[in-house]
């Protein structure tokens, strides 16, 4: 009994909606509105100029109340709308299939499915599927597939894959995808990855994958890797690894890795690893290797430090220091080794080099096959041994020399 109830009742319904509809099904009218965003194929751009564009608002509907299934351009409707093109929409509810890009101008808002070739609207919340690409005048929110790319003037936040490109003019946040490039103004924040480049003007966190390049006029944050190059104004923070260089004008702080070079102006701090060169303008701290140099120029390298070729500072080399050529700086202190020579004012610690060269203080002991100090208070251990600070015969001396003040 009960099911017949219900068979009476849905007929009923569906009957009164088809005498509504039949009444008022078709739906004409026109408003004039002045451009703003305007949408092309693959770009978008906006207008200052006093243009003008008229959206006529014609559309067949089986509804109560903007409820129910429209076929056309309707500014308001909740449940099923198809239209070829959208113009001057204001609020769509449920699901919304376009065929073509807007007519000449994107607005509203559409919350729930959005699909065709070129979804656009102000702010797309929801699942949007466009094969061509999908255009928000100010957020896209939810799951966004764009078969060429995502554009957003303001944010793109969610599940977010673009074939081409996702470019907004604010934040992309959530997990990212560009088939050769991501691109926000804002920042990006989540897993993000571009075949061939991220790019931000604000900072990048998160897991980021860039396939040549990770650029941000920010700071970079987490697990970055690209091919060729991670490049920040903010400072590195995190593990980084690149396949040609590291180099911010920041800190750069973690477990960082490059090819040939990591190259920053603040710090540089923890497990830093470049095949040729380790670059910083100021403080070098940590386990440092660089295969052919590391070099800071205005502070210090302090840690575990290992070059193939050569260490360099301007002031302070400080802890354990191993270079397969020199080692040169004002201030050296610790354990240091070079196969070739150590060139320092003044040395603390020991120094092992074929020629030790001290020309201001040594305090401690230096192995070679020369060591020179202009001022000793050690020892020195080698065939010539220059002190100076000794008296006559003693400057000169072969195998051992000493002073103590």
């Amino acid at each position: 009994m009960n099911k017949y109830l219900t068979f009476f009742l849905l007929s009923f319904y569906f009957l009164a909606v088809t005498i509504y509809a039949q009444e008022d099904s078709t739906k004409t009218s026109k408003k004039i509105f002045k451009k703003g965003l305007h949408v092309n194929f693959l770009h978008s751009d906006s207008t200052d100029e006093d243009e003008y564009y008229e959206c006529d608002y014609s559309s067949f509907d089986l509804a109560l109340n903007n409820s129910g299934i429209s076929f056309g351009n309707s500014p308001k409707f909740s449940g099923l709308r198809l239209n070829a093109m959208d113009c001057g929409i204001e609020n769509i509810n449920g699901i919304n299939i376009t065929f073509w890009k807007p007519d000449d101008n994107i607005s509203g808002t559409i919350n729930g499915i959005s699909l065709g070739l070129f979804p656009s609207a102000d702010n797309l919340n929801g699942i949007n599927l466009g094969l061509g690409v999908i255009v928000a005048g100010d957020e896209a929110r939810g799951i966004n597939f764009g078969g060429l790319a995502i554009v957003s003037q303001n944010k793109i936040t969610g599940l977010n894959f673009g074939g081409l490109s996702l470019v907004s003019g604010g934040e992309i946040n959530g997990l990212n995808f560009g088939g050769l490039a991501v691109v926000a103004e804002g920042g990006l924040k989540g897993i993000n990855y571009g075949g061939l480049a991220l790019v931000t003007g604000g900072d990048i966190l998160g897991a980021n994958f860039g396939g040549l390049a990770l650029v941000s006029q920010g700071s970079m944050k987490g697990l970055n890797f690209s091919g060729m190059a991670n490049v920040s104004q903010g400072g590195m923070t995190g593990i980084n690894f690149s396949g040609l260089a590291n180099v911010t004008q920041g800190n750069m702080l973690g477990i960082n890795f490059s090819g040939l070079a990591n190259v920053s102006e603040g710090d540089m701090l923890g497990l830093n690893f470049a095949g040729l060169a380790l670059v910083s303008k100021s403080d070098i701290k940590g386990i440092n290797f660089g295969g052919l140099a590391i070099v800071a120029e205005e502070y210090g390298i302090t840690g575990l430090n290992i070059s193939i070729g050569k260490i360099f500072s301007e002031n302070d080399i400080t802890g354990w220091n191993t270079a397969g050529y020199k080692i040169e700086t004002k201030n050296l202190m610790g354990l240091n080794t070079a196969a070739c020579w150590i060139e320092a004012e003044n040395l603390t610690g020991v120094g092992v080099s074929v020629f030790n060269e001290i020309y201001g203080r040594q305090t401690g002991l230096t192995i070679g096959i020369i060591n020179y100090a202009r001022e000793l208070n050690g020892i020195q251990l080698g065939l010539l041994n220059i002190a100076e600070n000794n008296k006559s015969i003693f400057k000169y001396l072969p195998f051992i020399n000493m002073h103590y003040d």
